[in-house]
């Protein structure tokens, strides 16, 4: 019980970063859960979670998507979840939490101190969603969260803010639907799952509404800082474990 309500714990605190930033949950509550339950529990309920949330995110701005973005990245999410389904099952559970906390300590690290604070400077080609797609489903796929693809994909789009948010909602519901369906198909949508899904989802979508609450008393930049650093620490802390 108490390891369910420190899950539960995790993901208010994704959907807060999730509400602030306009991604991130699964990012922020991935490495918190990852210790109190299974990896093949953390990952289906992932995905379930995540989908649930960027629902309600896709239907608040429904009216501001930009759809010739959406294009490539539902071309390219199926054989991204295809490719993963392949190989997923040859690698231990070990490599996978080791293999997810590099990613993000390395993805944190680059958003701090490499990445362009200016997007808006070049408009990306919609092309680049094919390559999102295959990326953001398989990174689904292995580890629960698509978002750092898809965040990149839209920061170079040239859209407004609430199209950004659209899009973003709408990416992540393309490949989640994906990502489920290569799930339940291969039977992990177990009673454990579903249960800690709906235990989880009024979690993340109350810290979401608290986040998109507050977002207007944080600057951009410091809440970028703050949490990328609180990325790289936690992604450090969860590769070490796992691997060592």
């Amino acid at each position: 019980m108490t390891n369910l309500l420190l899950v539960m714990l995790g993901w208010f605190t994704g959907g807060f970063v999730n509400g602030l930033a306009g991604f991130g949950a699964a990012m922020v509550a991935m490495p918190l859960i990852a210790s109190f339950i299974d990896f093949s529990l953390a990952v289906p309920s992932c995905v379930l979670i995540v989908l649930t949330l960027n629902c309600q995110v896709g239907w608040d701005f429904r009216h501001d998507i930009e759809f010739r973005y959406i294009k490539g990245v539902l071309i390219g999410a199926l054989p991204g979840v295809v490719l993963s389904a392949i190989f997923l099952p040859f690698i231990p559970e070990d490599g996978l939490k080791g293999g997810m906390g590099i990613f993000i300590a390395c993805y944190a690290l680059y958003s701090l101190f490499f990445e362009k604070s200016k997007h808006g400077e070049h408009v990306i080609h919609p092309v680049w969603g094919y390559i999102t797609g295959i990326l953001s489903s398989s990174l689904g796929m292995a580890f629960g969260f698509n978002g750092p693809p898809l965040a990149a994909y839209v920061a170079y789009c040239g859209c407004n803010a609430r199209a950004v948010k659209g899009i973003l909602g709408a990416g992540f519901i393309v490949t989640g639907f994906f990502i489920v369906a290569a799930k339940s198909s291969a039977g992990l949508m177990t009673t454990d799952v579903i249960k800690i899904w709906a235990l989880s989802s009024p979690a993340v979508i109350a810290g979401s509404k608290l986040g998109i609450l507050l977002s207007s008393k944080l600057s951009e930049q410091k809440f970028r800082i703050l949490l990328f650093i609180a990325l790289a620490a936690m992604g450090i802390r969860i590769a070490w474990s796992a691997l060592a």
